[in-house]
């Protein structure tokens, strides 16, 4: 309301095409919220990763001259953000993720919530129409359509991301390589999230909700898969955790597998695997200690789990 500039970024669309990949760390404190920003740019991509927390609900006015791609991932905190180009709003909750496209966004955006964390993938118009033609029909058209220049979101709807796309983001939040291999690596990353998008919206074409109609439904699913995670040493039965999630069992066992393409207890079991093995590669923590912590029974059950998932045992994982 003041006028006063929160966050100014000087990079325009041609300094994406840099050769070396360049890295900016941020943080961002002011009376009404504090933020962490975080920006890798190179060879045509940015990737944007953004954490705020607000001590209150805010519309912030954004103006970005970019000609670009973005793919947008909201992990946690609802959003709304209007854009003038688009003559429209979108509201995107925790865990969805949609691809739009303008040549410059200016509008507001609101947080619904009082923490928000998002990332993003900026890419050049040549960049994406470049991978665009070999990741399916629906990226195809979607290229198709951003040459005529106009605005244009990939679904009216958004999508939920998966835990194979959660796992490459963390992946390159993660990452610990550094300069080319760094470079190298993030890109491949951000190849396999066009690569698990384009997959998603060419399902969501086919297969409509039979399950999760309504967004109460879609809330009462995200939490259960929250409280899930976070009790993932002692996870609940599923009647416990339907009871805990305000929902019944029948609509938690089919709505979860409608919104996340697995079981409950088969995204668990991945997500307690994936967990085991960044700890391993970390070299942080045994795999005895991984297991008595991610609530296995024994280590020669974990082993075997593991073994099952990634073709090799623990020990030589680590």
């Amino acid at each position: 309301s003041d006028n006063s500039i929160i966050h100014r970024n000087n990079y325009l669309t041609n300094d994406f095409n840099s050769d070396r990949l360049v890295e900016i760390h941020q943080d961002i404190d002011f009376p009404d919220a504090k933020g962490k920003l975080s920006q890798w740019i190179f060879d045509g991509t940015s990737i944007g990763h953004n954490t705020w927390t607000y001590k209150k609900y805010l519309e912030t006015s954004i103006k970005a001259d970019l000609d670009v791609v973005h793919m947008h991932f909201n992990l946690r905190g609802k959003i709304t953000m209007e854009y003038s180009n688009f003559g429209k709003h979108f509201t995107i909750g925790s865990y969805q993720h949609n691809l739009f496209y303008a040549n410059g966004f200016e509008g507001i955006i609101r947080n619904e919530e009082l923490y928000s964390e998002t990332f993003i993938i900026q890419l050049t118009k040549e960049t994406f129409i470049r991978f665009a033609h070999s990741a399916g029909d629906k990226m195809a058209r979607f290229g198709e359509k951003i040459l005529e220049g106009k605005p244009i979101a990939m679904s009216e709807h958004n999508l939920y991301i998966g835990l194979l796309m959660h796992n490459a983001i963390k992946d390159i939040l993660r990452c610990r390589y550094e300069d080319g291999i760094k470079k190298l690596y993030l890109q491949s990353k951000c190849l396999e999230l066009l690569v698990l998008q384009a997959e998603a919206f060419e399902k969501s074409e086919i297969t409509k909700p039979v399950y999760c109609k309504t967004e109460y439904d879609k809330e009462r699913i995200l939490f259960a898969r929250d409280y899930l995670v976070q009790h993932a040493d002692m996870p609940p039965g599923l009647d416990e955790l339907s009871k805990i999630a305000g929902i019944n069992s029948f609509k938690l066992k089919n709505g979860f597998k409608e919104l996340f393409n697995n079981t409950v207890f088969g995204y668990l079991s991945d997500y307690r695997l994936e967990q085991a093995k960044n700890d391993l590669i970390s070299g942080q923590k045994t795999a005895t200690e991984i297991a008595f912590e991610l609530g296995y029974s024994s280590l020669q059950h974990f082993s075997s789990a593991f073994k099952k998932k990634y073709g090799v045992s623990p020990k030589r994982k680590r």
